[in-house]
């Protein structure tokens, strides 16, 4: 598996999502990931990025959501930053808590958070960072 190093930035709005989504999946498919590997990223991914776009841009096309993609054959690190005024990621309400069952949003942390390895949060004056980790099986 080859070390690995990519770059992406969308503007957020209408096709913003799968603009990055498109070009993500052939990130991916350079590494040559197994399918649920790929399945796991995609989703985590298409999480933050729909989140970094709708609650951290607010939809503003002016803005942007960038993503890095890095591979150093172990693992993935795909950072995701927007540049919105961030949030506390304690203060999310827990999506399996029985009130929140039936509601139509707010399991993209917890669905990103199932998926990786690792997820994290960092919050900076031009925005909020998500970096999610995933051990990758080598190659052969």
């Amino acid at each position: 598996m080859n070390e690995l190093h990519e770059h992406i930035v969308v503007k957020s709005g209408t096709n913003a999502l799968k603009e990055a989504e498109g070009k993500l999946k052939a990130i991916l498919d350079k590494l040559h990931v197994s399918d649920s590997e790929e399945h796991n990223l995609l989703v985590a991914t298409s999480e933050a990025i729909n989140n970094a776009i709708s609650h951290g841009n607010k939809n503003d096309p002016s803005k942007s959501v960038t993503l890095d993609v890095d591979c150093t054959g172990a693992e993935v690190v795909v950072t995701i930053e927007d540049e919105g005024g961030g949030f506390n990621p304690s203060a999310v309400p827990d999506p399996l808590a029985p009130e929140n069952l039936l509601k139509p949003s707010g399991r993209g942390i917890h669905i990103m958070k199932s998926l990786m390895d690792k997820v994290d949060f960092t919050f900076t004056h031009h925005g909020t960072r998500i970096t999610m980790r995933l051990k990758i099986a080598k190659a052969t």
